[in-house]
């Protein structure tokens, strides 16, 4: 089953999508990551941007046990999620489960507002006008081209685990 994801910060936004992607990138081998934008919050009064992305994987687990193991890396990352205002506060990582499918084409998949642009781009059915940020990704190549500096985010962007270098 194929799976297209986003992927959320407003606290330390920069460490904490960088290392949820590198963590992603080992437990699924492959991901199709968009590009990386900024934003303003949506739907709570935070004065934090976000980091925001979308990323497309393929799993074997069910949509449950997968959402599990997206909860896991978010308590890892220091959420809270015994708050019950923890959807409207600020937040170190959100990962979420946006659709799923036999096959990888979401393209048609209904998104949030904020995140419509960067399915399309991720696509190549349109462009991103958000501000784009680069994150650290310590890898040499991705999809068979040279990233430089390592650095995702500017582009959607095919990655590979055999290609990963740990950090």
């Amino acid at each position: 089953m194929f799976y297209l994801c986003s992927i959320g910060s407003n606290l330390d936004p920069h460490q904490h999508v960088g290392q949820a992607v590198a963590e992603l990138l080992a437990h699924f081998g492959r991901l199709r990551l968009s590009s990386v934008i900024q934003t303003k919050p949506v739907g709570m009064h935070s004065s934090h941007d976000f980091l925001n992305c979308l990323f497309v994987a393929e799993s074997e687990l069910a949509q449950p046990r997968l959402k599990a193991h997206f909860v896991a890396m978010e308590l890892a990352h220091g959420r809270d999620r015994s708050d019950p205002h923890c959807k409207v506060r600020d937040r170190p990582l959100d990962i979420d489960i946006l659709a799923s499918s036999e096959d990888d084409d979401f393209s048609a998949a209904r998104v949030d507002a904020y995140l419509d642009e960067l399915l399309a781009e991720l696509y190549g059915k349109g462009e991103v006008h958000d501000p784009k940020v680069t994150l650290p990704l310590h890898t040499r190549l991705m999809a068979g081209k040279v990233i430089e500096e390592g650095l995702v985010g500017l582009a959607p962007v095919a990655l590979q685990r055999d290609m990963a270098i740990p950090c």
